[in-house]
């Protein structure tokens, strides 16, 4: 199987995806010309991000070979992979930051000066499926103003694979109702302004309803919560197995002779994605039979995208 890739959204030149495998190869950074990196996951051990979008202090980043040779700048969003996770509250400053990293090096008219290379901005999570495919579809939304579905399946038609969580996908279908920004800036409050640097923001009111939605559900303990998690973990399953099934068809469809020696490179990876994704979904099915779940804790914890 080949080494994990770095997969480019081809509506956005230089906007990449991958999993932590991709995003870890300096080879892959490099290549690409990666000069930002969105990590949306808990920092791993070998590669601490250099900034964090949930706290102000910066990080520094450890020594490794990939860092050392790349030396992309880094935010992390460090969250887990569970459909009550609030991820509305990062995507603003997300997406600006994706955008600002695509534009560097630019002119006004958009155009990348002289012979250089289209700075790239790499959002990876741990599978590159459900966290960094949230944040990746939330980017289309805003940028070319999509709804859910559609930015979902224009961004599957560069990575198939990408399924945000079914608490991910209720949140970025209220992004789409709120306009791609959940707050409301409150411009009276002037003498705030001044201590702050910066305008007070108010939830929108769709925003404090799911917040609203998603608390009284943690109140309720933890037998509901765990069965919602279930829940989540089992649609996600079966849209996996549902997209598995179409991909397969689709290839069968185009080439019904052709054996595997014949396919074109680019049905070899296609496969070779959905052969690592039928493991872990395997490993998601195991979960639910044996009744497991998750309460956000580590990575041996949870069952993760």
């Amino acid at each position: 199987m080949e080494s994990p890739k770095l997969v480019p959204i081809r509506a956005v030149p230089g906007l990449f995806i991958s999993d932590r495998f991709g995003a870890y190869s300096a080879h892959n950074l490099k290549g690409h010309n990666i000069a930002r990196v969105l990590s949306v996951l808990q920092p791993h051990k070998t590669w601490r991000p250099r900034n964090r979008l949930d706290a102000g202090a910066p990080v520094e980043a450890d020594e490794g070979p990939d860092v050392a040779v790349a030396s992309p700048e880094v935010k992390t969003v460090d969250i887990d992979d569970d459909p009550f996770v609030d991820i509305l509250q990062y995507l603003e400053e997300a997406c600006d930051w994706i955008e600002a990293g695509l534009n560097q090096g630019q002119d006004q008219e958009g155009h990348v000066a002289g012979n250089s290379l289209q700075p790239g901005v790499l959002v990876h999570c741990k599978q590159g499926i459900s966290r960094s495919g949230a944040f990746v579809v939330a980017f289309l939304m805003r940028k070319f103003k999509l709804s859910y579905s559609a930015a979902l399946t224009l961004a599957r038609e560069s990575r198939p694979e990408i399924c945000p969580n079914s608490g991910f996908e209720k949140q970025l279908r209220v992004w789409e109702f709120c306009q791609y920004n959940v707050y409301l800036v409150d411009d009276d409050d002037d003498e705030e302004q001044e201590v702050t640097q910066r305008p007070r923001r108010r939830e929108k009111p769709s925003y404090k309803a799911w917040i609203a939605e998603r608390d009284n559900m943690l109140k309720r303990g933890e037998e509901d919560v765990n069965r919602a998690r279930l829940s989540s973990l089992a649609s996600m399953a079966a849209r996996f197995g549902r997209r598995r099934q179409e991909d397969v068809a689709d290839d069968q469809a185009k080439n019904p002779t052709e054996d595997d020696g014949e396919r074109s490179a680019e049905q070899k990876k296609r496969q070779e994605n959905w052969e690592r994704v039928r493991k872990m979904e395997q490993d998601w099915n195991e979960r639910l039979i044996r009744g497991h779940t998750y309460a956000g804790g580590g990575d041996a914890q949870d069952p993760k995208e």
